[in-house]
């Protein structure tokens, strides 16, 4: 797993707010939820299927914290 603040950082430099990022290797998700984090919108590949439930169990677990946290 690459670390999120890293991958935000990333993000950042290429980026702006509203922006596509394209990962064609997903792995666990990482880039996709930093995307989010973000405020990017993400295409997310991976031919993996463990990785790809890792990936979709991910972002679902940070969905439903985002949910919470918007409810506070």
């Amino acid at each position: 797993v690459k670390p999120t603040k890293l991958m935000e950082y990333l993000i950042t430099l290429g980026s702006r707010e509203g922006d596509l990022i394209l990962d064609p290797f997903v792995g666990s998700g990482t880039t996709c939820i930093s995307a989010r984090n973000l405020s990017r919108y993400f295409i997310g590949i991976e031919r993996d299927k463990e990785y790809h439930k890792i990936a979709i169990a991910r972002l679902k677990q940070h969905l439903e914290q985002t949910k919470l946290h918007e409810a506070i």
